[in-house]
């Protein structure tokens, strides 16, 4: 950590004292802010850094011996960990294209343990012939869309509700009028599912994406379908090797309507093992009636659950007040073939359902802004019935994984934002 800060600091400095240089200006275009957040939660929530910074449910109903809800517990932080600074390069053209670079790193690492050290968030190259572009290196994942995402004050572009996922890749771009048709090939890169690390790298092949955009000065819609393999472990716990498999598929389509007044901004996601995208999937392994030689060797086979999200994003068009609300749902649908509860892997496999509701407020003035927001959001989470008569009564999930028991616990945040843009 302290190496990655050094080279954090050098890196600022030796940009700050070229930048200088007339010529490296014509080139080199540094950007980012600086940005402060205030936040009050009424409940104990699970979050990505531990911060109050990138808040992404309620914490469940947990009880002490006493009957009291240990997670009804309110908290306060002040946070810089969002500031970033980046670097756009464009350089001569190659191989008949004009070409450019760009990266930019934040200051939050990869996990909580690794918080306030430098991270890498894009490092890409980019080559653009006339009606085909190619980018290679670390950038959004494809199901993000950089035209059509959540305009929150609060970090996050909404979060779980929206793909949040930065990866390598190797994307390839065509434009047929206002049609863009784009492949991609994708790995984890530090944005994992959840379970082993090497999961999708194991797979062998990478994860593979195809999109159609439409865009037009006032309206941008597009949808696109990805494929993604994993392999939950080379070895079995009975040392044996196992070259079982899950493959998972996703969906999705989004809308942006740009008007004097508003802009409208929808998005719709049908998803498998999306765990990797901050947001509700996992696997787990298929209930079924297994081979005497499986049994042996301890191999089992997997099944992705199903789960749907969506959101809806309405704001303002003014230039120096924006008003805005966001509003997101994400519901587990459960697998569809019959599980193991026991052996789920990914995020929010005990949740039936979640949703989001979040008005906001922002103030501009030249290059600094003044937000404000409050979030109202909602999880029902499992609860099993010890006295129930069946199976499902005591567990609160059927067969396939779905939550059928369940109690709600909400969190109201209260956020205050300022940010200076260079």
């Amino acid at each position: 950590m302290k190496r990655a800060s050094l080279l954090a600091i050098i890196l600022t400095t030796s940009f700050t004292v070229i930048s200088q240089n007339k010529d490296f200006n014509s080139i080199v275009k540094i950007g980012g802010f600086i940005s402060t957040d205030a936040s009050l939660t009424t409940r104990q929530t699970v979050e990505a850094r531990d911060e109050v910074l990138l808040i992404l449910a309620p914490q469940p109903i947990k009880l002490d011996s006493e009957g009291n809800d240990i997670n009804d517990t309110p908290s306060f932080n002040f946070s810089t960990l969002s500031t970033r600074i980046n670097a756009k390069i464009t350089g001569p053209d190659a191989f008949g294209a004009k070409t450019m670079a760009f990266i930019e790193g934040d200051f939050l690492g990869i996990n909580t343990d690794t918080k306030y050290s430098f991270r890498l968030r894009h490092a890409f190259i980019k080559l653009d012939w006339e009606k085909t572009q190619l980018l290679v290196g670390q950038y959004w994942h494809p199901t993000f869309i950089t035209e059509c995402f959540p305009g929150n004050v609060t970090f996050g572009a909404g979060v779980p509700f929206n793909p949040l996922g930065r990866n390598p890749q190797f994307k390839f771009t065509y434009q047929v009028g206002k049609v863009a048709l784009s492949f991609t090939q994708l790995t984890n890169g530090h944005f994992t599912n959840k379970g082993v690390l090497d999961s999708q790298i194991n797979a062998l092949i990478p994860e593979l994406h195809l999109q159609a955009q439409y865009k037009t000065p006032h309206f941008v819609g597009g949808a696109g379908v990805g494929h993604k393999i994993l392999r939950p472990e080379i070895v079995t716990a009975n040392d044996y090797v196992t070259k079982e498999r899950i493959h998972s598929n996703t969906a999705f389509a989004y809308a942006k309507f740009t008007t004097a007044p508003f802009t409208y901004k929808v998005y719709s996601i049908f998803g498998q093992n999306n765990d990797n995208l901050v947001m509700m999937g996992g696997y787990a392994a298929i209930d079924k009636v297994y081979t005497q030689d499986q049994i042996t060797k301890g191999i089992v086979e997997y099944t992705p659950y199903n789960t749907l999200s969506g959101w809806l994003d309405i704001h303002t068009n003014g230039s120096q007040i924006i008003a805005g609300v966001f509003a997101g749902y994400s519901e587990n649908l459960g697998a569809s073939k019959k599980v193991d509860i026991n052996s789920y892997t990914g995020r929010w496999g005990n949740v039936k359902d979640m949703m989001r509701v979040s008005p906001r407020l922002v103030f501009v003035s030249g290059k600094t802004s003044i937000g404000t927001e409050i979030e109202y959001s909602l999880v029902n989470y499992n609860k099993g019935d010890s006295n129930g008569q069946t199976n499902e009564e005591i567990t609160g999930y059927d067969s396939y994984g779905k939550v059928t028991s369940y109690e709600a616990a909400d969190n109201v945040k209260l956020l205050l934002n300022f940010t200076y843009y260079f």
